[in-house]
């Protein structure tokens, strides 16, 4: 495990990729470019996509991060990433697909539900997804307390988690948060979606003070700032999260705030820096869903190799760059431009 140098923790998922006729989405009563849990009346969907022709791509917001962080890293297996699967053919896919780029996967095996898929649905260009979390709801902290991942733990120097994590298993998250504080290893993180600000405010506000880099959207900054009562000012929303509660106090945080094609705000030391992304045509962007996702990939991907800030928002709008322009979040084929 010597070389494994950065932990991602996550919900995994198995993106089934399908394109379908209206009289699909109409059985189940879906809607194209709208996205929903699946419900008891969804699941007999899985089999029935998966007996025509489905692409398989790996997915889950952590999971895209560390298959974009280690594309590009030039030395494989550095990333590893960790959540709870289950014992089916879905699973063994994910595994598969996961390692074919490089990242170490230490999954929790639960076989009492399926490993989480996200059915997507396309249809003339728009898609609906409906998603079954499955195993992925069932990751203990347990997985932490074994030997093997205690010495990933320790051999890990970069820590990287998203908020649909709390969702699942929020002491896992502070067990990391506080190993990473107690050994001044940098902890990243990203806020992921307004929901859960909105609704797991506790878990997160819990979390934070442990959090050395924050990455979120422009939308998910604007919800902090209105539940922090700091108003939807980014720049000042930057500014006061990044002087919020801090346990390690060797490192100030910093705050990432993206807005698609807008500028990139990052405060660091006191200083707000803007960085515009990479300009895309809009006939050339397949999928925006696993953007953020890929952006922080690039990003953490230079960040490990210790590269100034403006270098390492330069990898993350590459990063993305390259991923809007695939279905879902797909590895390009060939090496990056920009690796490290």
């Amino acid at each position: 495990m010597s070389n494994i140098k950065i932990l991602c923790a996550g919900n995994p998922l198995l993106d089934l990729s399908s394109h379908v006729e209206m009289a699909t989405l109409d059985k189940y009563e879906l809607k194209l470019g709208n996205a929903i849990l699946a419900e008891e009346k969804h699941l007999p969907l899985y089999g029935e996509i998966k007996s025509g022709k489905v692409e398989y791509i790996p997915g889950g917001a952590a999971q895209n991060t560390s298959r974009v962080c280690q594309w590009m890293l030039k030395d494989k297996q550095t990333v590893c990433y960790t959540g709870c699967v289950g014992t089916d053919e879905n699973a063994t896919i994910l595994k598969t697909a996961t390692e074919s780029n490089g990242v170490v996967t230490k999954y929790q095996v639960d076989g009492s539900a399926p490993t989480g898929a996200c059915a997507v649905l396309i249809n003339n260009k728009e898609r609906s997804m409906v998603t079954n979390l499955g195993a992925a709801n069932l990751f203990k902290i347990s997985h932490f307390q074994t030997e093997e991942m205690k010495a990933i733990v320790n051999s890990a120097q970069f820590f990287y988690l998203v908020g649909y994590f709390l969702t699942v298993s929020p002491d896992s998250a502070v067990h990391l948060g506080k190993h990473a504080a107690e050994n001044d290893k940098p902890f990243l993180y990203g806020l992921a979606a307004p929901f859960l600000i909105d609704f797991f405010f506790d878990k997160v506000s819990e979390l934070l003070p442990y959090v050395d880099i924050v990455f979120a959207n422009e939308s998910e900054a604007a919800t902090l700032g209105r539940k922090m009562n700091w108003g939807e000012d980014l720049t000042v929303i930057a500014e006061k999260l990044a002087a919020w509660e801090k346990v390690n106090t060797k490192r100030t945080r910093t705050v990432i705030f993206t807005q698609g094609p807008d500028a990139t705000l990052v405060f660091q030391n006191g200083v707000l820096t803007k960085y515009n992304p990479i300009k895309v045509a809009s006939e050339d962007i397949l999928d925006l869903n696993a953007a953020g996702d890929s952006f922080c990939g690039g990003f953490l991907a230079a960040y490990s190799k210790g590269q100034e800030i403006a270098k390492c928002v330069e990898a993350g709008h590459y990063a993305s760059w390259e991923i809007i322009r695939q279905n879902g979040a797909t590895i390009p084929a060939g090496e990056p431009k920009i690796q490290f």
